[in-house]
């Protein structure tokens, strides 16, 4: 049974990455436009929507470019990048869109079989 998982295309893939990307992309935008207000809730719905139409691979592409929105966002709105505690709170944003991810990859599994 391991072998029931239908496999995605390449171009399905390749399609889901671009979408997936344009999105975070917004985001970012939406995210510098209202400053230090936290999105964090719209990134999850974005991370959770990718890893359940793809892999769990690509969603950890999705945090990876979150990671890059938020910072560039963060440092337009000229936040104060170099303190420790900014630094703690992007560490843990993201060891928190990685949990999520994960898990929502094994959800579609268990769900699947």
């Amino acid at each position: 049974m391991p072998d029931s998982e239908t496999k995605k295309s390449v171009a399905y893939l390749f399609k889901a990455i671009i979408l997936a990307t344009i999105v975070v992309s917004i985001l970012g935008y939406i995210d510098f436009k209202t400053g230090e207000i936290s999105i964090d809730i719209l990134y999850l719905f974005c991370i959770c929507l990718v890893t359940w139409y793809t892999n769990i691979l690509l969603g950890m592409l999705c945090v990876f470019e979150i990671f890059l929105a938020k910072i560039s966002a963060d440092y337009f709105c000229q936040i104060k990048v170099g303190a420790h505690i900014y630094e703690w709170n992007i560490l843990n944003d993201i060891i928190m869109f990685a949990v999520v991810c994960i898990l929502v990859g094994k959800l579609k599994k268990v769900l699947s079989t």
